[in-house]
C-alpha cells in the first residue's frame, strides 16, 4: 500500500514537471544571464528536466544528484568537493529543483552551516512549505535572492474537466524575516498564456531600501568603536552631540541613513563582564559571540578584530581602520628628590672631588706645619746666639707675622674645614703670609670656582627638567621584567602563545585573563601589571586615571577613596600587532556587499578618520596639559627634599657629637682627679 502511494506521488510530480518545464527554463535563464555559474541540484525526478534544457549546454555550471535517502550528517566526499569547487569558482547561481521538502531543507542547512555556498547568489527552489518552517526563518534572512515557484492546483468549473491548468506564481521572501510559525513568502508575478505577467527580472534588490523596517543592533561599549556618550543619543536623549559617540556607532548611523533602515541599539545582559564572550561549562557563548549564534541581531559593534577566530561567529566587514595593540605599562616613580645634593654629579665625579679635597687639604696642612717648625727653629737659635737689641726686635716681628694665618692648617681636623670651606666659595678668616701657601690656596680657588660653576649648572639642570624615568617599550624588555601581563580576550592569549618569536611565548605563558578593566589598572598602577588593549582604549584608560587623581587633589576630602598609587602609566611604544578592525553582522548576513561599499566610501572620504578624532580628542587635550605641567618645571618644596635631608643628617650628627662631649664631659673631665674647676687654665694647659 505505502509502495503503490509512493508511485502516485512520483507520477504526480512528473506530471507537474511538464507544466513547471516553461517556467524553470526561463528562470534558468535569468540566472545564468547573471551569473559566472551555475549550480543544479536535482533528483531523479526533475534531472532530466535540466539535462534536456539546451540552453544549459554552452554554461559553466555543476550537477548534484541528490538520493532519495541522502544524509547530510556529513554529506558524501563528491557533494563536498562539487559545492567546494563551485564556490572557488565564484559560482553565484543555484537551481534547485528536489520533490522532497525535507530533504530540501536538510541540504540548505549543511551547506549554508559548512558555507559550501555563496548566500549572496540568485536561487531559485520549488515552493515547498516544509522549507518555510520558523526553523528555517534564519535561512531566508541569510538567502533573500531567491524565486520560489508556487503551483497551485487547476480550479475544474465542471466536473471531469481536464482542460484546465494548474496556476503558477513566483514567490520570494520578505527581509528581514520575522519569526512567525511559518515564513511569508511575497508575490512576484504569475505564468500566465506561456510567460510572464509582469516582466522579466524578478531576481530585484532587496537590501538597497530597506524602506524604514527596524534591524536590532547588538551594542559592547569599547573605545573608539562606541563611547558611554552614545546611550543618551539612542536612549531617548538629543539628536546631537558635541562629545564622540564612537567610529562604529556613526557608522551605523549613515549606513542606515543611505540603505533606509532604523536601527534598534540594545546593550546584551551582562556584556561589560562578557565582552565578546568566551565558551561557558555548558557549551554555550556569552556576550556578542552568543548572541550571532542566538542570531538576535543584524550588527554586531564592539571593535571586533579582524581575525579567523570571530570570522567563525560574524559575518565581518571590510576593516575600516587598524589599532595599534599593545600593552599599558607601569612607569618607575622611584623619588630622588632626597639626593637632590648628589644628583649633579656621578660617582666617579664625586670621588675625584673627594679625593682633590683631601689631597689640598693634606697638602696645605704640611706647608703649614713646614713654616711653623722652621720659623720655631729658627726663633730658637736666636734667643741662644745673639742678645735682643733693636735690629732683634725688628726681626722678631718679622716672625710673628709671618707666623699669623699659618694657624688656620696648623692642626689637621681645621686644614680640612677650611679647605672644604674655601672649595665651597667660603673665604678664609685670614690669609697666610707664606708666599707658597698664598700661591697654593690662590690655585685651589681657581679649581672651586669651576666645580662649583659645573655644580650650579648641573644642580639647575636637575631641578628645571623632569625626573628621568624608566619605562617598558619594546616586547623583549617586558618579557623580560618580573611584571605579569593579561587582558580580558582569551584570544589575545592564544596569540601569543602560538607566536614563533620566544619573547612572545614567554608573555603569553604568564598572560592572565582579567574582565575587570579597573581592577587590571590599579594593578598596573601598583607596578605589578601590565594591560594588554588598543591603543586608545589605553589612553582613554590613562587619562581616567589621571582626571581621578586630579579630582582626588582639589576636593582634599575623606569622602573618595585613594589609592597608594606607586607608579605613573605609560603605554608601550612598540605595537604588539596593528589589528585590522571591521563592522560586525550576521553570519552570511546578505547585508554585506552594501555595507563594505558604504564602509570603503566613508573611510575614503575621511569620515572615519574624523569620527576617530572625536573620541580620542580629549584624551588629546589632557596628555597636552600634562605636557605644559612638565615643561614649566616649577621648583616645589618636593624638589627641595635634597635639602631638607642634608639638613636633617647635620642635625642627627650635631647631636651625637654634642651628646658625646656631655658623655666625655661628666664621666671622664670630671672623674679626673686633677681637675679643679678653679683653676681650669692649669688643667687644661696639663692636657
Amino acid at each position: 500500500m505505502g509502495f503503490k502511494k509512493r508511485y502516485l506521488q512520483i507520477d504526480q510530480c512528473k506530471k507537474n514537471a511538464r507544466y513547471l518545464k516553461p517556467v524553470i527554463y526561463q528562470l534558468i535563464e535569468e540566472i545564468t544571464n547573471r551569473s559566472t555559474c551555475t549550480v543544479f541540484v536535482t533528483d531523479h525526478i526533475y534531472h532530466g528536466l535540466i539535462n534536456n534544457n539546451k540552453n544549459t549546454f554552452n554554461i559553466l555550471k555543476y550537477n548534484i544528484l541528490l538520493r532519495d535517502n541522502e544524509e547530510f550528517s556529513p554529506a558524501r566526499q563528491r557533494i563536498q568537493k562539487i559545492l567546494a569547487h563551485s564556490k572557488t569558482a565564484r559560482c553565484n547561481g543555484y537551481v534547485i529543483l528536489v520533490a522532497n521538502g525535507l530533504l530540501v531543507s536538510e541540504f540548505l542547512q549543511y551547506v549554508e552551516r559548512k558555507e559550501l555556498i555563496n548566500t549572496h547568489g540568485l536561487f531559485l527552489l520549488l515552493h515547498d512549505y516544509r522549507i518555510l518552517t520558523s526553523d528555517l526563518n534564519y535561512i531566508w534572512n541569510r538567502i533573500i535572492n531567491v524565486v520560489f515557484v508556487h503551483q497551485y492546483k487547476p480550479y475544474k468549473y465542471r466536473s471531469g474537466d481536464t482542460s484546465a491548468q494548474p496556476i503558477i506564481n513566483l514567490e520570494t521572501v520578505y527581509f528581514p524575516n520575522k519569526k512567525k510559525k511559518f515564513v511569508i513568502t511575497k508575490y512576484l508575478d504569475t505564468w500566465y498564456n506561456g510567460k510572464f505577467r509582469y516582466g522579466k527580472n524578478h531576481f530585484v534588490q532587496k537590501i538597497s531600501d530597506l524602506k524604514g523596517k527596524t534591524l536590532r543592533v547588538s551594542v559592547f561599549e569599547h573605545i573608539p568603536a562606541v563611547t558611554k556618550e552614545s546611550q543618551n543619543f539612542y536612549k531617548g536623549g538629543p539628536s546631537y552631540s558635541a562629545k564622540g559617540l564612537g567610529v562604529e556607532f556613526e557608522l551605523i548611523r549613515v549606513i542606515s541613513q543611505f540603505m533606509n533602515f532604523k536601527p534598534h541599539y540594545y546593550m546584551p545582559y551582562n556584556i561589560e563582564n562578557d565582552r565578546w564572550g568566551a565558551l561557558e561549562k555548558n557549551e554555550t557563548y556569552t556576550g556578542l559571540i552568543g548572541e550571532a549564534i542566538a542570531r538576535k541581531a543584524t550588527f554586531y559593534i564592539g571593535d571586533l578584530h579582524y581575525t579567523s577566530y570571530l570570522l567563525k561567529f560574524f559575518e565581518l566587514s571590510i576593516p575600516y581602520n587598524t589599532e595599534c595593540l599593545t600593552f599599558l605599562t607601569p612607569e618607575s616613580l622611584t623619588d630622588n628628590s632626597w639626593k637632590l645634593l648628589i644628583l649633579p654629579f656621578k660617582l666617579y665625579t664625586w670621588i675625584t672631588i673627594l679625593f682633590t679635597l683631601l689631597l689640598a687639604g693634606g697638602i696645605i696642612h704640611l706647608f703649614s706645619l713646614f713654616y711653623q717648625k722652621h720659623i720655631i727653629i729658627y726663633k730658637d737659635v736666636k734667643h741662644k746666639l745673639v742678645n735682643i737689641n733693636e735690629l732683634d726686635k725688628i726681626k722678631e716681628l718679622k716672625i710673628k707675622q709671618a707666623k699669623k694665618g699659618i694657624y688656620l692648617f696648623i692642626e689637621a681636623q681645621n686644614s680640612m674645614l677650611y679647605t672644604y670651606s674655601m672649595l665651597l666659595l667660603v673665604s678664609l678668616p685670614r690669609l697666610p703670609n707664606p708666599w707658597a701657601l698664598r700661591v697654593l690656596i690662590g690655585w685651589w680657588w681657581i679649581y672651586s670656582i669651576l666645580v662649583v660653576v659645573v655644580y650650579r649648572a648641573s644642580m639647575t639642570a636637575s631641578l628645571a627638567n623632569p625626573v628621568a624615568t624608566i619605562t617598558i617599550d619594546t616586547l623583549n624588555q617586558l618579557a623580560k621584567s618580573s611584571i605579569s601581563v593579561g587582558g580580558w580576550s582569551k584570544e589575545s592569549k592564544e596569540f601569543f602563545l602560538q607566536s614563533l618569536d620566544s619573547d612572545s611565548q614567554e608573555i603569553g605563558n604568564k598572560f592572565q585573563l582579567i574582565k575587570d578593566e579597573k581592577e587590571s589598572i590599579e594593578k598596573v598602577a601598583n607596578g605589578s601589571f601590565g594591560y594588554y588593549e588598543n591603543e586608545f582604549s589605553l589612553r582613554f584608560a590613562h587619562i581616567t586615571k589621571y582626571a581621578l587623581e586630579e579630582k582626588q587633589q582639589e576636593n582634599n576630602t575623606e569622602n573618595i577613596k585613594t589609592s597608594d598609587v606607586k607608579h605613573n602609566l605609560h603605554i608601550m611604544k612598540d605595537c604588539i600587532i596593528n589589528m585590522p578592525i571591521a563592522l560586525g553582522m550576521d553570519k552570511n548576513s546578505p547585508l554585506k556587499p552594501y555595507v563594505d561599499l558604504w564602509v570603503r566610501r566613508m573611510v575614503e572620504v575621511g569620515l572615519v578618520d574624523k569620527w576617530l578624532s572625536d573620541v580620542i580628542y580629549p584624551s588629546q587635550l589632557i596628555e597636552k596639559q600634562q605636557e605644559k605641567m612638565s615643561e614649566k618645571a616649577l621648583v616645589n618644596l618636593h624638589k627641595l627634599y635634597g635639602a631638607l635631608v642634608a639638613l636633617s643628617i647635620g642635625y642627627f650628627f650635631s647631636l651625637i657629637v654634642l651628646l658625646w662631649e656631655i658623655l666625655h664631659w661628666k664621666y671622664i673631665i670630671l672623674n679626673n682627679p686633677k681637675y679643679d674647676k678653679y683653676h681650669l687654665d692649669k688643667f687644661y694647659a696639663k692636657i
